[in-house]
């Protein structure tokens, strides 16, 4: 059976013959390849509102100076998400209703934590909300984003079986600390005030909407991270012992450089070897990294 190349390369098969589904290489790439994924275009906006905390013992921290703010989750709510007619490599996303879920912590002014407090609060609420304002707080914020190669679907159950435009919170819960394909959102909040006896905090938020594609890229690189290791303090000496002290595991393998000017992919050449790559040493540089000694 024939083998396939890839299109429109014309690379020069390396001498001596090299498997590497034998014998893989060692050592690190010139150039990286890598799944990255790409922000294809992002827009921020600044909103603010003040919130209060529905918990009695908020007020009863009077020694509290300093306030922090992590965004744990974002609901979007009624968000609306479409194309644009007659332009159809941008999406219109307009963000409405977002329940936004807090963590707040209160210190004194020796940087003492006091409390913990955790809320959902709403952000671009309807203009019957308390907190709505025109300026600081409006009832909706609408964007456009290039996405040329579309944006990421939720499938609803049919039937019919229907597609659902979807946008996904970059944050610190399980179920939302992983980035998606598609329109993600991040979130930095800010403290602006802070008032313990009305149970009051002022906070404005940063959100950023972005278009993220992941796509194959070559990358130069200074080599891998070399991650500080921490030593027990040895009492007696076995093979255990021995591993705990020594030094840390690292990847050796080396990732095949595809495409000019290396063209690695062409290094799975039958070779006539079998099993480990101890039979190929004579024909080039093939260790093989294993598990053993």
């Amino acid at each position: 059976m024939s083998k396939c190349c890839p299109k429109g390369q014309h690379c020069t098969p390396e001498e001596p013959c090299t498997d590497v589904c034998t014998s893989p290489l060692c050592g690190d790439p010139t150039l990286l390849p890598v799944y990255a994924p790409v922000i294809y275009d992002e827009l921020g906006v600044n909103i603010c509102q003040t919130l209060t905390i529905d918990d009695n013992t908020f007020s009863t921290l009077t020694t509290a100076e300093k306030a922090f703010v992590q965004i744990l989750d974002i609901d979007f709510g009624t968000t609306e998400i479409s194309p644009l007619n007659g332009r159809p490599n941008c999406t219109e996303i307009t963000l409405q209703n977002l329940a936004i879920t807090m963590l707040i912590r209160l210190y004194s002014c020796s940087d003492q934590l006091l409390g913990t407090f955790t809320g959902t609060y709403t952000y671009l609420p309807p203009t019957t909300d308390p907190g709505y304002d025109e300026d600081t707080n409006p009832s909706s914020v609408t964007i456009e984003l290039f996405t040329p190669y579309g944006i990421s679907y939720e499938i609803a159950a049919g039937p019919p079986v229907t597609a659902v435009p979807s946008i996904s919170y970059l944050g610190f819960t399980t179920e939302n600390r992983t980035l998606t394909q598609g329109l993600n959102v991040t979130a930095q909040p800010k403290v602006l005030n802070l008032s313990i006896p009305d149970s009051q905090i002022t906070v404005g938020l940063t959100l950023i909407v972005s278009n993220v594609v992941y796509s194959q890229y070559l990358i130069p690189h200074q080599g891998k991270v070399h991650v500080p290791k921490g030593s027990l303090e040895p009492e007696d000496d076995s093979l255990c012992l021995n591993f705990v002290n020594g030094d840390l595991l690292e990847l050796d393998i080396k990732p095949l450089e595809l495409g000019k000017p290396a063209c690695e992919e062409r290094l799975k050449n039958d070779c006539g070897c079998s099993g480990s790559g101890c039979c190929c040493k004579n024909r080039g540089p093939q260790n093989t990294p294993g598990n053993g000694t």
